[in-house]
């Protein structure tokens, strides 16, 4: 697992690249300065933070395949390279088996589950990476057991530190990598929540 560990990046906010044997991932990337053109592009949601035409459109080659929620509209790439998930979807796409999991609120309106929207579980290597995508701590959780869970911890429009740390129990992660805090939500001291309500039974890892 090591490996495919090592080969996740946190860009800022809920964006991540994994780059793994030549191959680039990107989950929600937004704010991309260190350009690596991509093989795969996963949408999470429509928000400008999450959904940034501008970085999808420069971090795009010919071959790129973007994966995003069925109700999100996109019309600045080739049908052919957009593949569109519902929850509980289940797609190989760019060589990647791809699952697609309900995120949506439960206490506040700012990711209703009407719009279906999605995270994701990578499956790498026979790794599984979980981007939850912004969420609360949902009941569904508990249908997932995942190696590497990527987990907002900033509150305001997604669980705080310390829900998340019940979601990475409930999800059954092995490692945990907090998301969604220092940049437009979130601090430092939601961190220390964090760490301080994660099970002794899970590895923390925090990445710059």
């Amino acid at each position: 697992m090591s490996e495919v560990l090592d080969a996740i990046e946190w860009l800022s906010h809920a964006s991540f690249r994994i780059e793994h044997r030549g191959k680039v991932i990107y989950v929600d990337p937004w704010k991309i300065k260190d350009l690596k053109l991509a093989d795969l592009i996963l949408i999470t949601h429509p928000h400008f933070d999450h959904f940034s035409e501008e970085d999808i459109l420069k971090l795009s080659k010919d071959e790129t395949c973007l994966v995003l929620p069925e109700n999100v509209k996109i019309s600045f790439l080739k049908d052919t390279n957009i593949v569109t998930m519902v929850p509980y979807d289940h797609k190989e796409v760019a060589g990647f088996k791809i699952r697609a999991f309900p995120a949506y609120n439960i206490n506040k309106d700012n990711h209703p589950k009407s719009n279906s929207w999605i995270g994701y579980v990578i499956e790498i290597d026979g790794v599984s990476i979980y981007h939850a995508g912004d969420t609360d701590l949902i009941f569904e959780m508990d249908d997932l057991d995942v190696d590497i869970a990527l987990l907002p911890i900033g509150g305001t429009y997604t669980m705080d530190g310390r829900e998340a740390a019940q979601a990475a129990e409930r999800v059954g992660a092995k490692i945990a990598i907090p998301m969604h805090y220092g940049s437009i939500v979130g601090s430092g001291q939601d961190l220390e929540v964090f760490k301080n309500n994660l099970s002794t039974d899970i590895e923390l890892r925090v990445l710059n």
